[in-house]
Formats: C-alpha cells, sequence, structure tokens
C-alpha cells in the first residue's frame, strides 16, 4: 500500500516534501509535480490543510444550513457542522474545524525535547501515547538514539492499552446513540475499568507522562503488571459477552448497517488508515511499524459502513486485551529497569527525523528537525483530518438519525484534525 500522510512545508532552502507510508514504512518522497495529484488524490487539501472542509453553500428552493456545533450536545469538542439541508435528508456536511487549531506545531518551536513532547502529547488526550510515541521515534531517528528491548517492549503495550479504551469508548457511543441503554452502562464500566488499568501501570488514567526520548520516564512495577493482566482478561471476557449478546439485537444493527459507507476506491483517495480503512478490505500494513511486537490476527471487513468500522474495533478490543493479559505475566525482554537515555552531546544534538504509531484510529506521523537540543521545526499528520473529509462525505444523502453513527464509528476528533 502506498498512502500520503502530510506534506512537510518548505523550509529555507528545502522545497515540501511528502511523507509517505509504503508497505508499512514512512519514507520522504520529493514531490513529482503535475504527477503528484495523480499519483496521491489527497494531496491538494494535506498541502493546504484549510480549516473548512467540504464547505461550498448548497442552494436550492427550501435548502437551508442547520448550523450543528461548536457547543452542543453530540459533539464532545469546540467544532462545528453546516448540514445544509431542506428537511431531514443532509445534502452537504460542511466541518469548521478552526474553533479548535491551537498552532501546536508552531508552539513546539524552540522548546527542548522533553517540553515539546509534552506539548505532542496535548494534541489529542485520547491518543496522547500515540502522538508522544511518534514524536519520540521522529527525535530519537533525529539523533540516532535506540531504545533498549525493555522500552520498545512497553511502549507496545501502552499502545494497545490506549487502543482498548479508546475503542471501548467508541463503541459505547455508538450503543448510546441507538438508545442501547442497558448496553452502554456495561461498557462504560469496561471503559473506565480500562482506565483504571492505565492509572495502575503508568501513574495516569490516559498514559501522559509515562514515555520519554530514548526511554520510558516509569518503567511499571512486576507486581503491577500481574495484577494488570488479570484486568484486561476480565475486561475480553466481559466484552466478548457483551458484544456477542448485542449482535442477536437486530434494531441495533440495522441502526449502524449500510450507514456512511465509504469505498474502498475513496477511502484511499483520501489517506484513510486504520479501522476506517481496514473496515473497506484495505490492509494498511500499519502493524508492521510494531514489528517487534508478536503480531495479533488482522481483521478487515468489506462493507466500508459504521457496522463495520465497529466490528472491525470490537476483535481489535478482544485481541489486544489478551495480548495484554499474555505480556504482562510474562517476564521483561530484559531483567532489571534500563538506565534512562543519555541527553545529547555536543557532536548529536541536530538532525531530522520522522516517527510513526499505529494509534487507534490510524497513522500518526511527526516530523522533526532539531538543533542544538531544541525543535527548529515540527510537523504533525493525523488520522483525524482525512478522516474528518471521509465522515463529510459519508453523511451526504443520509437522515439526521444517522449522523451519530457515522461521526462516531470513524473515531475521529476535532483536536487531534485541528491541532
Amino acid at each position: 500500500m502506498n498512502c500520503l500522510l502530510g506534506v512537510i512545508p518548505p523550509w529555507q532552502d528545502e522545497a515540501e516534501q511528502l511523507l509517505v507510508l509504503e508497505n508499512g514504512t514512512l519514507v520522504v518522497r520529493r514531490p513529482a509535480g503535475d504527477q503528484t495529484e495523480k499519483n496521491y488524490p489527497n494531496y491538494p487539501f494535506l498541502r493546504t490543510r484549510p480549516g473548512q472542509i467540504n464547505h461550498e453553500p448548497v442552494t436550492g428552493p427550501g435548502v437551508f444550513d442547520f448550523r450543528y456545533g461548536p457547543v452542543t450536545a453530540g459533539i464532545r469538542e469546540a467544532g462545528c457542522f453546516h448540514l445544509y439541508t431542506y428537511g431531514e435528508r443532509i445534502l452537504r456536511a460542511a466541518i469548521d474545524l478552526r474553533w479548535k487549531h491551537r498552532h501546536i506545531e508552531d508552539a513546539m518551536t524552540g522548546l527542548t525535547l522533553i517540553r515539546a513532547q509534552r506539548q505532542a502529547e496535548q494534541v489529542c488526550g485520547n491518543f496522547g501515547f500515540s502522538h508522544s510515541l511518534a514524536f519520540s521515534r521522529a527525535a530519537e531517528a533525529a539523533l540516532d538514539w535506540t531504545p533498549d528491548a525493555e522500552t520498545k517492549f512497553w511502549r507496545v503495550l501502552f499502545l494497545e492499552a490506549e487502543r482498548v479504551f479508546n475503542h471501548l469508548h467508541l463503541i459505547h457511543k455508538l450503543a448510546l446513540a441507538a438508545a442501547q441503554k442497558v448496553l452502554a452502562t456495561h461498557l462504560a464500566a469496561l471503559f473506565e475499568e480500562a482506565l483504571r488499568l492505565n492509572q495502575l501501570l503508568s501513574g495516569s488514567r490516559y498514559l501522559l507522562g509515562i514515555n520519554g526520548i530514548g526511554a520510558l520516564n516509569k518503567y511499571p512495577e512486576a507486581a503491577a503488571g500481574i495484577m494488570a493482566a488479570t484486568g484486561y482478561r476480565t475486561i475480553a471476557d466481559k466484552f466478548r459477552h457483551l458484544y456477542e449478546t448485542s449482535l442477536a439485537n437486530f434494531n441495533y444493527l440495522d441502526r449502524l448497517h449500510a450507514a456512511g459507507i465509504v469505498t474502498a476506491a475513496h477511502a484511499q483517495a483520501l489517506g484513510l488508515t486504520g479501522p476506517s480503512l481496514r473496515a473497506c478490505g484495505v490492509d494498511d500494513e500499519l502493524g508492521s511499524t510494531d514489528g517487534h511486537r508478536a503480531h495479533l490476527p488482522f481483521i478487515t471487513h468489506d462493507e466500508g459502513d459504521a457496522l463495520a468500522r465497529m466490528e472491525i474495533r470490537a476483535a481489535e478490543i478482544d485481541g489486544g486485551c489478551r495480548f495484554l493479559a499474555e505480556h504482562l505475566k510474562t517476564p521483561h525482554p530484559s531483567p532489571g529497569k534500563p538506565s534512562p537515555a543519555k541527553p545529547p552531546t555536543e557532536d548529536r544534538n541536530e538532525g531530522t527525523g520522522f516517527g510513526i504509531a499505529n494509534s487507534p484510529s490510524g497513522a500518526i506521523s511527526h516530523f522533526l528537525r532539531i538543533s542544538h537540543g531544541r525543535i527548529r521545526t515540527a510537523s504533525i499528520f493525523t488520522p483525524s483530518y482525512p478522516g474528518l473529509y471521509a465522515v463529510s462525505h459519508a453523511l451526504e444523502g443520509l437522515v439526521f438519525t444517522d449522523f451519530p453513527f457515522v461521526f462516531d464509528s470513524f473515531g475521529v476528533h476535532f483536536a487531534d484534525a485541528a491541532r
């Protein structure tokens, strides 16, 4: 698979560059002139990164702009939809991200690596560890640091822990939107339990502050790992029972089936990755970005609708919990706790690097230029930005009651998209 994740802006005497995911490997390419847009249909909007998506107004008899947001029930962040309609059917869904734009890339400029990494975690709290990991991998590539086996081991586990709680929260939202209150309540309890396991292992419910450059800031105790292994095994068993029971409720499934269909060709043209792409039957090969881990079973569906996106996540919850339970109870790859990474020296304090993390909703990438141990420029590329383009197109032609199933099933966040 060949997917354009982002466009690195020109800097000094350097021309713009393309950050591309090629067969699971992140590479930097030069644009190929007029051929670039043909190769990557998402190049125009990734290059300009407009704060308004699909914002051309629709006119016609009785058509009006139903404004939904930035502060309203059903939208949990400061973002705004302009739903053009003549009554119940959505003719166009324009999305305004500008309410959430915080200029985080600019705020990183001039910061030390440690302070900049804390900024990276603030891009989107739900993906805090994924952003931290992509940042640290970019910094380590730039400065030629190599984390040891212990650090790699725990990073993979924390990445799976983040995936589990995000997927639980998303399926909880879908159940709540479908008025499945009993199911939603049980899922909310499992989500809370996943956050408590995060706290047990890392000291943070959302896994913030645990990751560092070249090493973790804190390594979990063996006893905490054993307790967490039991907890994840329990979550897996309870979730499997709840989910299998929910599949017998055809009223619930009918709300998700055929809602927000995205074809494989359209998903690839937009640059989707993660569950939203795998729900279209396409392998994004992101599993290879953590090649030292024991790979979980790979799952795809080809329907491309909200139900398929939920089923992908449900399978990843079960597999992720069992993966965590198995590896948390086993001895760590290296005995004892590794010493912290060495700080930059005069001959190793600058460089250019990029990193990627397989977040719960797809590829998160960071590109860094470092000089004298500080950030010169930073570029952040997230799955939520192309994901919101997919949401906008998938809503067209649907009715208003389909809105929460489409929006929530993509697992996108305004904060992640706007940065």
